[in-house]
């Protein structure tokens, strides 16, 4: 049996500017209701503290639904934000898609 899978592809900038769009975007993907949410971040040029704020919302709300949030970071912006944080440890990060 397969597990459920959207990804919301996250490109450009992540911050004020941006939130409410990327907000709709990962509230669009939660209504499917899948098993695991991929919030692929790998191609930001940008992220602040707005955009890190959204990444930790949508990981609240998937544990209260009994769903998996899996992070993209690649090996740019993303990456280095999530880790000088130290959040890479908090989330299940993937590989790029093959």
């Amino acid at each position: 049996m397969t597990e459920t899978t959207v990804e919301v592809v996250l490109t450009g900038e992540l911050d004020i500017a941006t939130y409410d769009d990327a907000r709709r975007q990962l509230e669009d993907a939660e209504r499917a209701e899948p098993e695991v949410l991929v919030v692929d971040l790998a191609g930001l040029r940008f992220v602040d503290s707005t955009g890190v704020r959204l990444i930790l919302s949508a990981d609240q709300r998937a544990r209260e639904a009994g769903r998996r949030l899996a992070l993209r970071l690649g090996d740019g912006l993303a990456r280095r934000v999530f880790t000088a944080l130290g959040l890479v440890e908090r989330f299940e990060v993937l590989d790029a898609p093959q």
